[in-house]
C-alpha cells in the first residue's frame, strides 16, 4: 500500500495541480502490507528538516488514502535543498500509530518522488532467564537460559503480559530505522554469562517472521548496539570487542578491542557513519568510576580511536551531532573526532540532592531534545533510591523540566495469607536502557533494583532480598505512563522456625506482569522500530 501527496512549491505549481504533479514533490508513504501495518490513522504530520529550519506541516488523510499538504516557499530549504524528512500518522485522538523517517537527508526540487517507509510504534525487550532448579538457593546453583523476545504495541494500547513474543531466544534486539535484527547467544551455568558465538538474524517488520541467520559471527557476550537509518550496518559492543555488522555483505567485522558496554552510530550529513562507544564503563553503583573510555570509530576509511577517559555513562546521536552524559562530573556534552566538549551541568533535583550527589547515567536525543536519566542513591534508610527522567534542549540553557521522578518499591504478599504484606524500599535502582520512539511522542527506559528487608522475627517476618527488572514507556509531553511492565521479580527468602513462607511478587497500580513464570526474563536489551538513542 502507498500514498501520494503534493508538496506544493511556490512560484512552481499551485494548489490544485492533480497528482502527481510535474512541478511538485510526491511524498509517498511506504507501507509494508502486512500484519503489523499501522491502522486507524486520519491524519498525517511531516517534518521538513532543512538546513536552515525546520518546516512542519499536516494534513487529512482522505478516503482514498491520499492527502495534500500545505505549499512551501523553497527558500525557506535554502541553501541546499536538501531536507530529511520524519512523518507520523494519528487517530483521532492524536496518538500516534505510524511513524517513519528517510534514512539520509533527500534532494528536493520540483518533480522529485521521496518514498518514507512507515511502520508501527513497537517497542522490543528482548533477554534471559534465570531458574533455581529445586528452589533451594542454598544447594543448587542457578541454571540461565536465553528467551523470546517481548514487544509492546503501543499502536494498540495492550498490557504487556510476556505472551506477545517475537522469535527464538534472543540475547538483544536491534532497530536500524525500518529493519529489526535478532543476536542471539549461548548462556553459561552459573554465572550466566553470555558465550560462544553470537549470530545475527534479519526479523521481519511485516509479520515477525524470523529470518535466515547471517553468516557473521561475533566474540565476547554482547551488551549492546545500534542500527543505521538504512538497515544495511549495526555496530555491537561485546565484552571482548567492537564489531560492525554489513547487512548485506552478510560480515562482521571488529573495530576496536575492549568491553564496549555503550554503542551509538552517528550519521553525518556527508561521509560514512561513525560508531561512538563506551568502553570499561563502570557500575554506577557506589563510588564514581572515571575509568570509561569514550571511543570514536569510523566504519570504513579510518582506525578506531580513544577520544577521552572520564566517567562517561551513555551516548546518543542526533541531526548529525554526538552527546554524552558523565556520571561523575554530572555533565552533559557534545563529542567530536578529537574531543568532547562539555555544554552545561545537569542539575541534581532529587530526593537525594545535597547529601548524595545524583547520576546521569541514561541519556537519549531527538529532534534537539535530550532526555537525561538520573540515578538518586539511597539517602539513609528512611527514602528508597530513586530515578528521576529529564528533559532539556541540546542548544538552549533553560532550565530542564522533569518528566517523571519515582521511589522504587516493592509490596511482597503471601499466597495463604491475603492479609499479610511487606513494602521494601529500594537500597538501589540502575538504570539499563533508554529510547526515544515514533520521533519524540513516546521515551521508554528500563531500570532494575535491589531491595533488602531484614528479619522481624516478632511477627515471623523472614529476612528477603528481591531484584526487580521493569520496561516503562512515557507519553513524551505529559510525562503520562503508557505502559509499565515488570518482566522480573525474583530473589531469596531466608525462613527461620515460626516464619511465614509463600511470598510472592504484587504488582503495583497501572503495572503489569508476566502471566506466568515462563514468560518472565532479565531485559538485556531494548530497541523501539525506527528509535533514537
Amino acid at each position: 500500500m502507498k500514498w501520494l501527496a503534493v508538496l506544493a512549491l511556490v512560484g512552481a505549481c499551485g494548489a490544485s495541480d492533480p497528482l502527481p504533479a510535474t512541478g511538485g514533490v510526491s511524498l509517498v508513504l511506504d507501507i509494508p502490507n502486512g500484519a503489523l501495518d499501522p491502522k486507524g490513522y486520519t491524519t498525517v504530520e511531516v517534518v521538513l528538516h532543512g538546513p536552515k529550519q525546520d518546516i512542519n506541516l499536516s494534513a487529512n488523510i482522505d478516503s482514498n488514502n491520499t492527502f495534500k499538504l500545505a505549499d512551501i516557499n523553497l527558500a525557506d530549504l535554502e541553501p541546499s535543498k536538501l531536507v530529511s524528512i520524519e512523518a507520523t500518522l494519528r487517530n483521532n485522538s492524536g496518538a500516534a500509530v505510524g511513524y517513519g523517517r528517510t534514512a539520509v537527508a533527500m534532494e528536493f526540487i520540483a518533480g522529485a518522488t521521496i518514498v518514507v517507509p512507515m511502520l508501527r510504534p513497537i517497542t522490543y525487550i528482548s533477554g534471559t532467564v534465570s531458574r533455581d532448579a529445586d528452589g533451594n538457593p542454598n544447594t543448587t546453583p542457578l541454571h540461565w537460559t536465553e528467551a523470546p523476545a517481548t514487544f509492546s504495541d503501543l499502536s494498540v494500547g495492550m498490557s504487556l503480559d510476556g505472551r506477545t513474543q517475537v522469535g527464538g531466544n534472543a540475547v538483544l534486539m536491534i532497530a536500524a530505522g525500518p529493519a529489526l535484527y535478532m543476536v542471539t547467544q549461548a548462556t553459561s551455568d552459573p554465572s550466566g554469562l553470555l558465550t560462544g558465538p553470537a549470530r545475527v538474524m534479519k526479523i521481519s517488520t511485516v509479520d515477525h517472521q524470523v529470518g535466515p541467520t547471517l553468516n557473521g559471527t561475533m566474540t565476547g557476550g554482547v551488551i549492546d548496539g545500534a542500527g543505521a537509518d538504512d538497515g544495511t550496518k549495526l555496530v555491537i559492543g561485546t565484552t571482548t570487542q567492537l564489531f560492525v555488522v554489513n547487512t548485506s555483505g552478510d560480515t562482521a567485522v571488529p573495530l576496536a578491542d575492549g568491553n564496549f558496554g555503550r554503542v551509538a552510530l552517528l550519521t553525518p550529513d556527508t561521509g560514512d557513519p561513525i560508531a561512538i562507544a563506551i568502553a570499561n564503563r563502570g557500575s554506577t553503583i557506589g563510588p564514581c568510576p572515571t575509568s570509561a573510555e569514550l571511543w570514536w570509530a569510523p566504519l570504513t576509511g579510518g582506525p578506531a580511536h580513544r577520544i577521552a577517559t572520564g566517567g562517561f555513562s551513555d551516548i546518543a546521536t542526533d541531526r548529525g551531532q554526538a552527546y554524552y552524559v558523565d556520571a561523575c562530573k554530572g555533565e552533559f556534552g557534545k563529542i567530536t573526532e578529537a574531543s568532547i566538549l562539555p555544554l552545561r551541568s545537569i542539575p541534581d533535583t532529587g530526593p537525594s540532592a545535597g547529601t548524595i550527589a545524583g547520576k546521569p547515567t541514561a541519556l537519549a536525543v531527538s529532534n534537539d531534545q535530550a532526555y537525561i536519566g538520573i540515578e538518586h542513591p539511597q539517602a539513609g534508610t528512611t527514602s528508597p533510591a530513586t530515578t528521576s527522567l529529564l528533559v532539556m534542549s541540546t542548544q538552549g540553557s533553560e532550565d530542564p523540566r522533569t518528566l517523571w521522578i519515582e521511589g522504587a518499591q516493592q509490596v511482597l504478599d503471601v499466597m495463604d495469607f491475603p492479609d499479610v504484606r511487606r513494602q521494601l524500599d529500594a537500597s538501589s535502582v540502575v538504570f539499563a536502557h533508554l529510547e526515544i520512539g515514533a520521533g519524540g511522542d513516546y521515551v521508554a527506559l528500563t531500570t532494575s533494583a535491589h531491595f533488602h528487608g531484614a528479619s522481624i522475627p516478632q511477627v515471623g517476618i523472614p529476612d528477603m532480598t528481591i531484584d526487580t527488572e521493569e520496561l516503562r514507556v512515557f507519553d513524551a509531553a505529559t510525562g503520562g505512563i503508557v505502559q509499565r511492565y515488570r518482566s522480573w521479580c525474583d530473589g531469596i527468602v531466608l525462613l527461620d522456625v515460626g516464619d511465614i513462607s509463600g511470598w510472592e511478587c504484587a504488582a503495583a497500580a497501572g503495572q503489569s506482569a508476566p502471566a506466568a513464570d515462563s514468560y518472565e526474563h532479565h531485559i538485556n536489551s531494548m530497541t523501539f522500530l525506527f528509535g533514537k538513542k
